[in-house]
């Protein structure tokens, strides 16, 4: 995170470029580090972190102390002596106030072991959202990945548009001087400026889409606005064979994923909260302990003796035995237990779904393969028949026409080939998710 802001602030500073383009790792460790949503599902872990050390705390016997105090004025009654001695009641205007400091601790020492399954259940929600943050992190990892691979394709066919209109370019210069000669008709020149607009038309659209393709990459990873971004541009190849994947064994491998991980964990805290409402059966013994005195003004008694006269210590047990509850407590079991149900079939749910989804990968990834290698041999025909294409039409053995309608034919299958082959490396990344490696080119 201290790196990346280093990085960004010199690029906003500067207003310049830095001298080496982001990787895809560069690109998703940013995107980890600042994205809102995994910073918010941060926070709510450490809610519940903050939960759980509360529920351990409760082992501990509560503490408080109490200070009050209290004025009073007005007529009041005394006995007295009067000076032969004899008691007489007298009323007088009188201000008094009193002072009473006391102390009190307690402590359950029984409840039907709650407090136990609290920390366990509270442990296991701890747990659950931590692997939220993971699942959240895996799934902006794939976008960022994804997003990546787009932009790299879209420079790819921007720059096979780019190269087609060239050669157009360089064709129709010598088209035109062979029109001017008399050797060729002025109608394939026209033919040849239309196809030269429609391959800049088609510049255009490649130059607009990788354009679309970095903002959206763009705005994945929250970049800011002001500073320059270009991505790294690796070699990528693929190999000749496809080594085909084993879905039971990708799935093996992929028990650790948080989306399965964060389902047993919520497993496991319906069973603690199930225990948690069985142990409302049980009776409740509790121990309490105090300690208080009190000081009056109108006492003539010095301030520490009153309170050391007048301290009052205690001790108390006190015994809750659960008889009729409106049969909440069973209510309230009954729904625990169709809650650890609902857990159970939850995990099985999420089991069975990453299952699928890894059943689809494997079969998409060698879907993919083949239609790479059929694109690839396609587009090396398209090649081969566009080179002797372009020798016949240089030497005038056939029409613009023909000529125009091979290099689109080329155009395509270069397109085809290129969106094949990221189609093939995208679904390795996700094979390679599964089985718990790195997302990197």
């Amino acid at each position: 995170m201290k790196k990346t802001f280093i990085l960004l602030f010199g690029m906003l500073v500067t207003g310049k470029a830095t001298s080496q383009d982001w990787s895809l790792e560069q690109c998703i460790r940013y995107a980890l580090d600042n994205n809102i949503a995994i910073q918010q599902q941060q926070l709510t872990a450490e809610q519940a972190g903050n939960q759980l050390f509360q529920s351990k705390m409760t082992f501990l016997p509560s503490l408080n102390m109490n200070l009050s105090s209290s004025l009073s004025w007005g007529l009041s009654k005394s006995i007295q002596e009067d000076s032969g001695g004899k008691l007489i009641e007298v009323q007088e205007h009188r201000f008094s106030q009193n002072f009473a400091p006391s102390i009190y601790a307690s402590v359950n020492l029984f409840e039907g072991l709650k407090k136990i399954n609290t920390v366990r259940r509270n442990q296991s929600n701890y747990q659950a959202s931590q692997q939220e943050v993971e699942r959240l992190r895996n799934e902006i990892a794939i976008s960022v990945a994804q997003a990546y691979l787009q932009v790299l394709l879209s420079a790819e066919v921007l720059a096979v548009a780019e190269s087609s209109y060239e050669s157009m370019e360089v064709q129709l210069t010598r088209l035109k001087q062979l029109v001017e000669a008399g050797s060729r008709p002025y109608s394939e020149q026209l033919e040849m400026e239309a196809q030269l607009a429609a391959e800049e038309v088609q510049r255009v659209t490649s130059k607009n889409q990788l354009d679309n393709n970095y903002l959206n990459l763009r705005q994945l990873l929250d970049f800011p606005p002001a500073s320059t971004f270009q991505i790294a541009k690796p070699e990528l190849s693929v190999g000749e064979n496809f080594e085909g994947e084993d879905a039971g064994s990708v799935y093996h491998l992929a028990q650790d994923l948080p989306q399965v991980k964060g389902a047993e964990y919520r497993m496991e805290s319906a069973r603690h909260e199930l225990a948690i409402a069985r142990g409302n059966y049980w009776p409740t013994l509790s121990l309490g302990g105090s300690y208080g005195s009190a000081y009056y003004d109108s006492k003539e008694q010095r301030f520490w003796d009153q309170l050391l006269d007048q301290r009052s210590p205690s001790l108390s047990f006190g015994l809750s035995i659960p008889i009729f509850n409106n049969w909440s407590i069973r209510t309230n079991a009954k729904n625990a237990k169709l809650n650890l149900h609902i857990a159970r079939l939850e995990v099985e749910n999420k089991r069975k779904t990453l299952y699928k989804e890894i059943q689809s990968a494997v079969t998409d990834a060698l879907a993919a393969f083949n239609k790479h290698k059929a694109a690839e041999r396609n587009a090396i025909a398209a090649k081969e028949s566009f080179r002797y294409t372009e020798q016949k039409f240089e030497v005038g053995a056939i029409s613009a026409t023909d000529y125009n309608i091979s290099k689109n034919n080329l155009l395509k299958a270069k397109s085809e080939e290129l969106q094949a082959k990221y189609q093939y490396i995208f679904q390795l990344k996700i094979i390679d998710f599964y089985k718990g490696m790195p997302i990197k080119l």
